[in-house]
């Protein structure tokens, strides 16, 4: 009897392990797709072997990812050729919408067959396209992705951006990242102001592509700019989060009057800005406009102040540091690179850190100081003594010493703990 009830028992289960539903199959259409999208291509599609529900499911995937993700095993090792013949043939299977389209490999090249995946999208709802060029020459736009009126977000990278007559610009985009793309100044400051809904807007130039930058966006909350561009005039809402970084090279040609006096508007510019980077030329821009004292206005949202290229030897560069920090009372992060220019004046300015014409400075918020290269000249020795007499809440401030020698090393550090420090919790620290 016991062997009928264990053959019993057994039998029963196997048929309750056949009636046991499908629980793949039966997944809902919705959490289908949000396990698909979190797969590559690849694996996506390798999902179409287990039912009958999910075959051919991955082509009716609102998105594709082409990344160097996608790029792996043999793929990776084939020719741009083959490549772009297997981008072409997942579009041919895809049916339905495509609202969201990336296209960047380390190894990609401008060439026609990207034309063509820019046609496909544009025919089928695009609203987040991204578009980035990592080899070779920038890639011409073509005029099909000027048609895709529904864009929400669009990021390229090494593109020429040339809309053709009559574009009236992307009405519903709400985020947009250039990075070194050849477009007219006029054309991206139409583009902008076309964009009312634009919240989110990140721009990187070369030298060769934007000299005026022109920013109307009233509801943009976060924006990021980094290039060489001579003229920037901002107006965007007081509560955006706004980063620029105005880069050269000591080594370019000096500014002409014309560039000199766009500097100007800069300044007007700057009362919105949160992270500011600059580097000598333009603090000589602003010294040849006759900055003295302090800025023309209160940087009360700055918060983060980088200078690149500062030489302690030259008086105009280092009075104008000076006028930042005095006109910017909420700073709390100053990140200095010292230059050292063996043409330069040997302490020409070392009465400017007279701490009794600072007696109105407020630098209560500062927290941190970076100085990089730093030489121990007198110059350089005063004008962090002030800053540490000068600041009661500041917690570190760390220097990079230039010189490699031992002896000078323990000599610009001997010298160093020596300063009166405003903030017992002050701590200086130092690195090769």
């Amino acid at each position: 009897m016991m062997e009928t009830g264990g053959t019993g028992s057994t039998q029963k289960k196997m048929k309750m392990g056949c009636s046991t539903p499908d629980i793949i199959s039966n997944l809902p259409c919705n959490v289908l797709e949000k396990i698909l999208v979190c797969l590559t291509i690849q694996d996506a599609a390798r999902t179409s072997v287990l039912s009958r529900k999910w075959r051919y499911r991955w082509t009716t995937l609102p998105q594709l990812v082409f990344n160097d993700q996608f790029c792996r095993g043999s793929v990776v090792r084939a020719t741009t050729d083959r490549l772009m013949m297997t981008l072409y043939k997942v579009l041919l299977h895809h049916q339905g919408p495509l609202l969201k389209f990336t296209l960047s490999l380390a190894e990609l090249k401008s060439c026609p067959e990207i034309d063509q995946f820019i046609y496909f999208v544009s025919k089928n709802g695009i609203r987040v396209f991204k578009l980035h060029i990592w080899k070779g020459v920038p890639y011409k736009l073509p005029s099909t992705l000027f048609s895709c009126l529904q864009l929400e977000r669009l990021s390229l990278h090494s593109c020429v951006f040339k809309p053709p007559p009559g574009f009236k610009g992307f009405t519903r985009l709400v985020s947009l990242e250039l990075s070194y793309v050849l477009i007219a100044c006029d054309v991206l400051s139409s583009l902008i102001s076309s964009c009312l809904l634009l919240e989110r807007l990140k721009l990187r130039s070369s030298s060769t592509s934007l000299n005026y930058l022109g920013i109307f966006a009233p509801n943009l909350k976060y924006l990021s700019i980094e290039g060489l561009f001579r003229s920037i005039c901002i107006r965007v809402h007081d509560d955006a989060s706004v980063s620029v970084a105005l880069k050269g090279s000591r080594n370019r040609l000096g500014f002409n009057e014309g560039e000199i006096s766009n500097s100007v508007m800069l300044l007007r510019s700057l009362p919105v800005v949160e992270f500011l980077v600059l580097d000598y030329s333009f603090l000589q821009c602003m010294a040849a406009n006759g900055v003295r004292e302090r800025l023309p206005t209160t940087l009360n949202n700055l918060f983060s102040l980088q200078l690149h290229n500062i030489s302690f030897g030259e008086p105009d560069e280092v009075s104008t540091v000076l006028y930042f920090i005095r006109s910017s009372p909420n700073l709390q992060l100053l990140d200095i690179r010292a230059f050292h220019s063996a043409t330069a004046a040997i302490d020409p300015v070392v009465e400017l850190y007279d701490l009794e014409g600072w007696s109105d400075v407020s630098v209560n918020k500062l927290y941190f100081v970076w100085m990089g290269e730093v030489s121990g000249t007198k110059v350089e020795m005063e004008f962090i003594r002030l800053l540490l007499a000068k600041s009661p809440i500041l917690k570190t401030m760390h220097m990079k010493l230039k010189s490699k020698e031992v002896a000078e090393r323990l000599r610009i550090v001997e010298e160093f703990t020596g300063f009166r420090r405003a903030s017992a919790q002050a701590v200086i620290t130092f690195s090769k």
